[in-house]
């Protein structure tokens, strides 16, 4: 064989049997970012359905219509990612289970408002949450490490954000149930336990803990109304503000992120 073609062959050989390898050590240093990435998955079937019945009630219709746009994209971008990283059996086979839900919801998005499929997205993102939520107790469990914990927390408080206002955009399009009422209580407590716990993380920097106040300062504003204690229903405000609490909880999941990486050794 000429010299130069089995170098070329041998280098391609050596190539073959390292790859496996070196995708494991990818995925296992990039395990907060895939939880990351699953966790934010759970947050836009919530958002999605959200924003598809503000639409429908005609509730910062535009803006709804746009950012639910926008958050498919991403949702089936994501889905795409994620199925092209994970290599784990059960992880794949969740992923397969979202794919023919995750269809169903595009579909609905890209057709006109109809109050029937409002009721259809509803069971579809909570089918879709429960999933995503299985995905990423999965992943977690592959690296058990505070930061990675973190990671899941904080993502999960985004979601929480847009599953309460989801619940309220429900009961607004006509979907007021006792269902609805003790799901978005759930989601209520759930969220203001989970912040407790984030307060007093010990990978907080500055920069988390300023956002974290922020959380708290906006939360105390629209708490009543989720609670029942407003005399009005303003649900502009709801849509505003629960954005805004979803996009700084979005920065600190990032920053939990940021931290898992400074943890790992230099090689």
């Amino acid at each position: 064989m000429n010299t130069k073609i089995k170098a070329v062959a041998l280098f391609w050989l050596a190539t073959l049997i390292c790859l496996p390898l070196a995708m494991s050590n990818v995925l296992a240093a990039d395990m907060a970012s895939l939880v990351n990435t699953a966790g934010m998955q759970r947050m836009l079937t919530q958002r999605i359905t959200k924003d598809y019945l503000f639409l429908g009630s005609q509730i910062r219709a535009g803006k709804a219509g746009r950012q639910m746009k926008g958050s498919v994209a991403l949702l089936r971008s994501n889905h795409d990612v994620l199925k092209q990283s994970v290599t784990d059996s059960k992880v794949s086979s969740l992923l397969v289970e979202v794919d023919p839900l995750l269809e169903k919801m595009e579909k609905i998005t890209k057709a006109a408002y109809v109050k029937f499929s409002g009721a259809t997205m509803l069971e579809l993102s909570e089918s879709m949450l429960e999933l995503y939520q299985a995905i990423v107790v999965e992943l977690e469990g592959k690296q058990a490490e505070k930061t990675v914990a973190a990671v899941n927390t904080a993502g999960r408080q985004r979601m929480l954000s847009q599953r309460i206002a989801m619940f309220y955009a429900a009961q607004q399009a006509g979907f007021q149930s006792d269902t609805t009422i003790n799901q978005m209580k759930q989601s209520v407590d759930e969220f203001e336990s989970a912040h407790k716990a984030l307060e007093v993380n010990s990978l907080n920097s500055e920069e988390i803990n300023r956002e974290l106040q922020g959380v708290e300062n906006v939360w105390k504003t629209v708490r009543p109304y989720f609670a029942g204690d407003a005399e009005e229903s303003f649900p502009v405000t709801i849509f505003v503000t629960t954005d805004d609490i979803m996009k700084r909880m979005n920065k600190v999941t990032l920053l939990y992120v940021k931290a898992h990486w400074a943890s790992k050794p230099k090689q």
